[in-house]
């Protein structure tokens, strides 16, 4: 996913294409690393992606939150901004494909909105740019939170 993240970003300058590709390299042998269970667990901080220590990956390895999720009995709620770029429609995809036959699980995706559920200039995809951008939760999605707590 970071990997995805920083293409994304990185396309948006104005940044020599050189050097991006350079980042993108030093970015993907970091994240082949995270990648290799035989040469993580040694691995440096800064041979990492985001200088984050091996042990990190090594329990993300190990964690599947949507089927921990599966286990849980409380209703559960799940927002997406269509036009987030840090949790992809194929995230979402993956909560819809474990709990979306639950009728205590509710999905809602909110067109126009960032991940933080504000509204970007444009209504596309949002950028780092759209963050600076001072905003308020949409009214919808505040609305729809209070209802669904409501029902619950």
């Amino acid at each position: 996913m970071i990997l995805d993240q920083m293409t994304y970003v990185l396309s948006l300058g104005k940044a020599d294409p050189v050097a991006r590709q350079e980042r993108l390299a030093v970015l993907k042998k970091k994240v082949e690393l995270v990648k290799d269970p035989k040469r993580l667990p040694s691995a440096k901080a800064s041979d990492l992606p985001l200088d984050i220590p091996a042990a990190y990956w090594l329990d993300l390895h190990a964690y599947q939150p949507e089927k921990v999720a599966q286990t849980l009995k409380q209703p559960m709620l799940f927002l997406q901004g269509e036009g987030d770029y840090q949790v992809t429609r194929e995230d979402f995809q993956i909560w819809q494909d474990a709990l979306g036959g639950r009728s205590d699980v509710q999905f809602i995706m909110y067109p126009g909105l960032s991940h933080l559920f504000m509204p970007i200039a444009g209504g596309q995809k949002a950028t780092p740019a759209t963050y600076k951008v001072a905003a308020h939760v949409a009214e919808e999605v505040v609305n729809d939170v209070g209802r669904w707590i409501k029902r619950h």
